[in-house]
């Protein structure tokens, strides 16, 4: 299995992720142009995306999500308008999406029907969760040690209360349907992380109330304090694409 983070932040997310002649796009919050552009660096083209998810109906998730055959496109039930039950997908279950299987988990968001996802295959096992304001113990049970991770570290508490922005805004994001902090998100990784751990991928960092140095640092701080020797562990970028598992740069 190969991921690329092609995109991640509140101006836009994509995520693919590749393994035998089988593509998943998790969202399109990016121009068309932006994707294949980006995918064609990797060596992939538009035909390699067998299927497209949808995480939630938020704008840098969904913006472009329409480029597509709707026959491609999965999501849970209230974020896409006259979603079949073919193309539904339901919490706690699995599903097989060619040599994938995956299984799609609740979280907590400001948004209609928020999902994320544990995908399998070849014996290996890829979490993408983000734009969640906790984790739940129900989703716990299935994240302990996965091969790889990718995972929301979205502000530092400190730096978002510092900003101008609004305190109804602040307290949104720092809510329970808002999103994970780094010391949330890194607490979480200590807890979650185990022999089979390869990758942490660091996703949706705010660009006013975090930095990429700072998501890293707590993690860094958090984890020595917990006695956890784990380093292998990159930042998704609103730019550049961020590539692991089984790729060969």
């Amino acid at each position: 299995m190969e991921f690329h983070v092609l995109a991640s932040g509140s101006k836009g997310n994509a995520t693919f992720i590749y393994d035998q002649q089988c593509g998943i796009l998790i969202d399109c919050g990016i121009t068309r142009k932006q994707l294949l552009f980006k995918l064609n660096q990797l060596g992939f083209h538009e035909e390699d995306i067998t299927y497209v998810f949808l995480t939630h109906d938020h704008y840098d998730h969904n913006k472009n999500i329409h480029i597509f055959d709707t026959g491609k496109i999965y999501s849970a039930k209230k974020n896409i308008k006259d979603l079949d039950e073919y193309h539904t997908l339901e919490p706690y279950t699995h599903r097989q999406f060619g040599v994938f299987d995956v299984l799609t988990l609740r979280t907590s968001h400001d948004a209609s029907d928020p999902i994320g996802f544990v995908i399998s295959s070849q014996n290996e096992k890829l979490l993408y969760m983000t734009d969640t304001g906790y984790v739940s113990q129900k989703n716990r049970q299935y994240m302990q040690n996965l091969d790889y991770y990718i995972i929301e570290s979205n502000h530092d508490i400190e730096m978002l209360m510092a900003t101008k922005r609004p305190m109804f805004l602040k307290n949104r994001i720092l809510n329970d349907k808002g999103h994970l902090n780094n010391e949330y998100s890194a607490h979480l990784m200590c807890e979650m992380i185990g022999d089979n751990t390869k990758e942490i991928v660091l996703a949706h960092l705010s660009q006013e109330a975090n930095t990429k140095e700072k998501a890293l640092a707590t993690y860094e701080q958090i984890f020595a304090k917990e006695n956890i020797a784990f380093s292998n562990i990159k930042v998704a970028s609103q730019i550049d694409v961020v590539s692991g598992g089984n790729y060969e740069n």
